[in-house]
Formats: C-alpha cells, structure tokens, sequence
C-alpha cells in the first residue's frame, strides 16, 4: 500500500516532539517536510527544535522555517509549560551537518502540494499562521491539501482563557482563515487531548526498548512528570492524538460540525465557536473529535515509536 504524504507544521514544545518521533517511525506515512512556527516558544527555537530533532534522530527529512509572529496581533505570550527553548529541559546536540531548506515553510507547503495534485495531507499541532499565509498567497492550494489534522480548540472550555485553547488563541485570525478554506479538516480539542495522559509506566516502557527515539521520549515524559508534580500540566499528548487521528482513527470518536473562530471580543478571542445544535443552519466544515479510547491510543503511540527498533 502507498504511504500518504505528510507535512508537519509545529511550534515544537515537548508533545510537538513526541508527535514528530511518532510521525517518523510510522510506517504508513511519508514526512516530505518538518515546518515550524511561534507559538510554545519563540520562533528561533521552534525552528532549532526541529532541525537538532532530525539530526539527533538521523532523519534525512526537510526541516523549513516559517512564520516568525502571528497573524494577530498579540504581545509577547509565551510561559513556562515547554521550558526556555520547547524541550523541558532536555538539551539536544546542536545541528551541524545539516541545514534549514532555503524555501520558507509557505513556499514549501505550496510546492509539495502542488507536486502531489491533492495528495498531500497536514498535521497542524501549533498556530495556523504558515497555512493561512499559504492560502492567502495561493489561495488554489485549498484544492490541492487532501486534509488538515490540527490540535486546536475545544467543543467546551479553554486552557488559556475561560474559552480559549492555547493553538488558536495564539492566531485566531489564521484558524478562521483555514477553517473557511474549504480544505478537509478534522480537530482534536482539549475535550480528548487532556484525556490522552501517559503515566510512570508508559515511560518505563519506553525507556527499556533503548533506542534514541524512545529514549528521548521517556526523557520528555520524565520532564513532563517534574512539571506535573510543581503543579504544571501533566504529561498530556495532545499533539500525538491529533497524529492518531490521521493514522489511528478509531482512537477517538468524532461529530461533524460547522466550527468558526472568534477573532475579536477580548473575553473569548481564539474561543472555536462549535455549532452544536446547528443553530446556524450551516453546513459542517469540520469532523471534530469528541471521545478518545484511552488504551487503544496509548497502545498505538508506543507502538509508533517502538518501530524505532527496526529501523
């Protein structure tokens, strides 16, 4: 069977991480590019994530630069959740054979989309600011994305406001642009990521197959479990979920929706107005994930990672 083709588009914290090792060692995809873009962390050290990742990790795959600041405006707004730099307080070796790809990630979003003719598919774990610039640039390559998985948003409640998820929260004038476009998409929320915790175990597991994929990713887990234990979020993987739903849909379990984005009201901006009762009487724009089968998805995720193995 042919592997589909994917680009991800992160702000890479510690879950963007785990996700990306996932997304790497699964057999059923093919990652044609890695492309960053603020939002956990600044900009500089998304980016640097992401290549020192590829390098540590021995992955031939194009790492591309992308938005430095959001579509909206909005001051300074990173916290402690990811550490300084994105990875806790693991310290990768900095890159040093390879190299950010000369392209910047809307160039090459619009490249591979147009190389495949409808083939290529988004994994969209940060702000939306690199696709909304693709599509506002070339707006034909709405047609050309088979479809976008993003964690972002949430049927009910926030993370970073009363009603706001930190992903659209960050750009919300990006999410409604995508959201909009036309383009297939599915969303994971808070309403399943905050369900999809590994534990002391999960890790143990991990570490004992001993590979540097696993390895890294009981360590980011361990950096997770200290930052749970000062009072800071658990080891919640909200990224890789948005992964299990391109690859491991029956994971979760989803509801289509007519889904928007506020961009304006200082109390709910970011806030993914989910049209539960059809109340607009719009046509659903989104398959958004409603339910999460806890055990199968953790299953599955060591399962990715432990391929690392073969390889």
């Amino acid at each position: 069977m042919a592997k589909r083709t994917f680009i991800i588009d992160c702000d890479t914290g510690t879950d963007d991480a785990i996700a990306i090792i996932a997304a790497l060692y699964s057999p059923e995809i093919e990652l044609a590019a890695i492309t960053s873009v603020n939002g956990n962390v600044s900009h500089q050290h998304t980016s640097q994530n992401n290549l020192n990742l590829m390098e540590y990790l021995g992955a031939d795959i194009m790492v591309a630069r992308g938005a430095e600041k959001p579509l909206f405006l909005r001051a300074p707004h990173y916290g402690n959740t990811h550490g300084q730099t994105g990875l806790g307080d693991i310290v990768l070796p900095t890159a040093t054979t390879s190299d950010f790809a000369k392209k910047n990630a809307i160039e090459v979003i619009r490249r591979k989309a147009d190389e495949l003719k409808g083939e290529l598919e988004l994994l969209v774990i940060g702000p939306m600011t690199n696709i909304a610039i693709a599509l506002s640039l070339y707006p034909d390559i709405a047609e050309k994305i088979k479809h976008i998985w993003f964690m972002g948003g949430a049927v009910k409640g926030g993370n970073v406001s009363t009603t706001a998820e930190f992903n659209i929260w960050v750009d919300p004038v990006a999410a409604r642009l995508v959201l909009a476009s036309g383009i297939p998409c599915t969303m994971v929320g808070l309403d399943v990521t905050e369900l999809a915790i590994l534990n002391h175990q999960d890790a143990k597991i991990l570490r004992s197959m001993g590979t540097k994929a696993a390895v890294l990713t009981a360590d980011i887990l361990d950096y997770m479990f200290r930052r749970n234990e000062n009072g800071g979020e658990d080891a919640m993987m909200h990224d890789a979920l948005a992964l299990a739903a391109a690859l491991c849909p029956q994971c979760l379990v989803y509801k289509d929706y007519f889904v928007d984005v506020e961009c304006m009201d200082s109390y709910t901006v970011g806030h993914t107005a989910v049209d539960l009762r059809n109340t607009l009487g719009r046509q659903p724009n989104v398959k958004v994930a409603v339910d999460i089968h806890v055990d199968l998805f953790k299953e599955w995720l060591i399962g990715c990672i432990g391929n690392s193995r073969t390889l």
